[in-house]
């Protein structure tokens, strides 16, 4: 790990504690990264503050842009991971030179607001306690076209963000931990042995679990409407649904930490997951997920500058799915019985999901993409599909019960 590199920033900048330390991860990132950092460079107000933008072991020079940078209005400094470690370990880097007794994190695609310092420091000036953080508000880049499944994941959605159901001034529990423009007091890290936890590889609950142990010692997140923020990433069904899946992976490891959380990131679990013990559910072969998954996001991205209430179900279903799908896959290990579980739930949600919207489409007079009915025919009469014997189901039943499926007792 290299040490920290200091941009060109003035002395003054450099010499000064500052008030404010903004933690940034930042992972292959080099054509974006520039206007981010002017952004921050547009900051108003004298208000002293500090950006560590740690290098997760990026190769497209992500580093060396940072190394260059002539920082102006803020102290820059460059910090590199020489492997991929993820944001978790990224922060806590940063974590560790931070200088200011306020903390902010942000990310690599945020671009704030020219008064983003001044309004961060009004609000914990209004609200002194150690135990209350600041949420701002997140929005698209308005550089950004915004198709019908980006406006879907944060409104009525709300698979990224919640802030379609959030009221300015209110507080809200540790799920809301976001760390693309939360604002905490130093002191109130500090209250726990460790920061994030490095076992969540990917961008997805690290926050809210680091926020779940803070909350037992009293945290409190107040959301700021007029601290704000905008986030400068695309999405499509098929990058959203890779994330999901990622976001499936490490909701099971947030439950093996702190079980009680499974009301919380587990809402639906009860209706999903029973179609697994029907007698006679049909199975198909270990190939039909991957076709179906495929199909569905052939059927999603057709609607995506479309905007109506059934593409707005379609997505909804689709994702939840495929959240679900990589919960599956860290329950249980490979072999015969993911195989089933990922058969059934391909099944059971998504076949299902896909026909409902056809047969609706159909009746509102919504047209389908060319072709697409007679590819999910051959889709499903290429496989096969045989009703599971007693045997089977017996033995499905017994590994349902058994340790694979209990959080906790599974390594991650």
């Amino acid at each position: 790990m290299n040490r920290p590199h200091p941009s060109h920033s003035p002395p003054s900048a450099q010499g000064t504690p500052p008030q404010i330390s903004l933690i940034m991860p930042c992972f292959n990132r080099a054509h974006g990264l520039r206007a981010v950092l002017d952004a921050y460079n547009r900051q108003l107000g004298e208000i002293p503050f500090e950006l560590i933008a740690v290098d997760d072991g990026s190769t497209d020079g992500t580093y060396e842009l940072l190394c260059s940078y002539a920082a102006e209005r803020f102290a820059l400094w460059a910090v590199r991971q020489e492997e991929n470690r993820g944001p978790a370990a990224a922060r806590n880097r940063g974590l560790e030179l931070a200088r200011g007794g306020l903390i902010v994190f942000v990310g690599d695609d945020i671009h704030p607001d020219p008064d983003f310092i001044e309004r961060i420091a009004e609000a914990h000036h209004r609200h002194p306690e150690p135990e209350m953080a600041i949420l701002g508000h997140i929005r698209w880049a308005d550089k950004l076209p915004c198709n019908t499944l980006m406006e879907h994941i944060d409104g009525r959605g709300a698979q990224q963000f919640s802030y379609f159901y959030l009221q300015d001034g209110q507080e809200y529990d540790y799920r809301h931990f976001y760390t693309a423009n939360i604002s905490i007091k130093r002191e109130m890290l500090d209250r726990v042995p460790h920061w994030f936890d490095t076992s969540f590889p990917y961008a997805a609950f690290e926050d809210a679990e680091l926020a779940y142990r803070l909350s037992r010692h009293g945290l409190r997140i107040r959301y700021c409407t007029r601290i704000r923020v905008q986030h400068d990433h695309y999405h499509t069904i098929w990058s959203f649904a890779r994330r999901q899946r990622l976001s499936g992976h490490s909701a099971y490891r947030l439950i093996q930490l702190h079980p009680p959380t499974v009301r919380d990131v587990l809402p639906l679990a009860p209706r999903w997951l029973t179609p697994f013990l029907r007698p006679r559910f049909r199975a198909g072969d270990p190939e039909l997920p991957q076709l179906l998954e495929h199909l569905a996001c052939v059927l999603a991205s057709f609607y995506e500058w479309l905007s109506h209430p059934l593409v707005d179900d379609l997505y909804h279903h689709l994702l939840l799915y495929f959240y679900y799908t990589g919960f599956v896959e860290s329950v249980s290990p490979p072999g015969r019985l993911r195989s089933y579980l990922l058969g059934s739930l391909a099944w059971t949600r998504l076949l299902s999901a896909i026909t409902r919207f056809i047969q609706a489409a159909e009746r509102s007079r919504i047209a389908l993409p060319a072709g697409y009915r007679e590819d999910l025919k051959h889709v499903l009469r290429a496989r096969s599909r045989t009703a599971q014997s007693p045997r089977c189901r017996r033995w499905r039943i017994r590994h349902l019960s058994s340790r694979h499926i209990s959080p906790g007792l599974k390594p991650y």
